[in-house]
């Protein structure tokens, strides 16, 4: 990874791009930089497998892409990072680390993202539902999620989801998220749209540190993204988001939400963990809203329904200094409110950095160590 100091060094460089574009699978292992947001590092156009690993990959618009070839993508133990946004044409051009459209396979495992716009996978899958052809987002180990675009902002997440055609053995596990306030905008860390897993293989979303999600400057009172968030506007139940799990994360210092279902059924929250003191390190309060856990049928389509909530534990402080820890719509969501359990006593910055302690030793205990291997 980059040391304090070297990035300013990279960015005074003449800035020539080196990138590649793959047309026949195989494995690629080298370090890919583009200063132009209009040209990808990485162009990946071939259905057949491709691996990138021990990679650098550098870029000021999209860093891996793929777009209308059915890939079969593995990324792994490689760095990426976002550089200074370029001006756009026709549509704007977020730094993702990867953006895939109609795929059949994206793993992404042990890597390194640094102001990247996160992990884009949009339109349609096209694998035929094995372990082999799914999404595995694994590992990682994740700096500032940026949307900044040139002149704008672009709405993105760690890992966004939007594709057509249920999955199956997909997951999203033993990631650690970090941002920053006023060096991040990240909207939702993990947001699943219009994305279905099936009844014997739910989308698993579990062992994930992730905190800090702030609006841009993060002194504003106004935010509209979160933690984990199922999303999903579609009148037609059977394509709405469904059969998603999420459990056993940990959500630190997050703005408007940690954990919410705005439309999708068939969902699970449990044995997750939300601690916010909803305040910044100068003991400054948000300004904006926060809370634990926020289920409510968004939209009224009446796709939300079957959405059962138990055993988490929230310890959720608002911008007035009020406890904000949970809303649950009645009619959507099983009673077990008795079990979710509420952490007792003043909520502060400490509690906060006892977490982040606790999922390192989780992390310790597991022998897992999100980011690159060490050669």
């Amino acid at each position: 990874m980059l040391q304090p100091g070297q990035k300013e060094t990279i960015l005074t460089q003449a800035k020539t791009n080196q990138t590649i574009v793959i047309t026949k699978g195989g494995t690629y292992s080298g370090t890919w930089v583009s200063y132009d947001s209009e040209i990808p590092a990485v162009d990946i156009q071939t259905s057949e497998p491709v691996i990138i690993e021990n990679s650098i990959v550098r870029g000021a618009g999209y860093l891996i892409k793929s777009w209308g070839y059915a890939c079969n993508l593995t990324v792994r133990n490689t760095e990426g990072y976002g550089l200074p946004p370029t001006p756009w044409k026709d549509y704007t051009k977020p730094r993702y680390f990867v953006t895939a459209d109609v795929f059949k396979n994206v793993v992404v495992e042990n890597c390194y993202l640094e102001n990247t716009a996160g992990i884009n996978i949009t339109v349609e899958y096209l694998g035929n539902g094995s372990e082999d052809e799914t999404i595995k987002i694994r590992y990682n180990k994740v700096r500032n999620i940026d949307g900044r675009i040139y002149d704008t902002l672009e709405t993105v997440n760690f890992v966004g989801l939007n594709f057509s055609n249920p999955i199956r053995h997909a997951e999203i596990a033993w990631n650690e998220v970090i941002n920053e306030p006023d060096n991040s905008i990240v909207e939702d860390n993990i947001n699943i749209y219009n994305t279905r897993g099936t009844p014997d293989s739910p989308i698993r979303i579990h062992n994930n540190y992730i905190e800090g999600a702030f609006p841009y400057p993060a002194n504003a009172k106004d935010y509209s993204g979160g933690g984990i968030i199922s999303d999903s506007p579609k009148t037609d139940s059977t394509k709405s988001t469904a059969y998603v799990e999420i459990y056993r994360n940990q959500l630190v210092g997050l703005g408007n939400y940690c954990i919410s279902v705005a439309g999708g059924n068939n969902i699970k929250v449990y044995d997750n963990t939300a601690i916010v003191s909803g305040l910044f390190e100068n003991g400054k309060r948000y300004k904006f809203w926060t809370s634990g856990i926020w289920i409510k049928d968004f939209y009224k389509m009446k796709s939300t329904y079957n959405i059962e909530v138990s055993n988490n534990k929230l310890a959720v402080v608002g911008q007035n200094g009020g406890w904000r820890n949970e809303f649950l719509d009645s009619l959507k969501v099983r009673d077990l409110r008795p079990l979710n359990h509420f952490i007792k006593g003043e909520v502060t910055k400490s509690l906060e950095k006892e977490e982040y302690r606790a999922w390192r030793h989780k992390l310790q205990q597991q022998a897992i160590r999100p980011g690159p291997a060490k050669g």
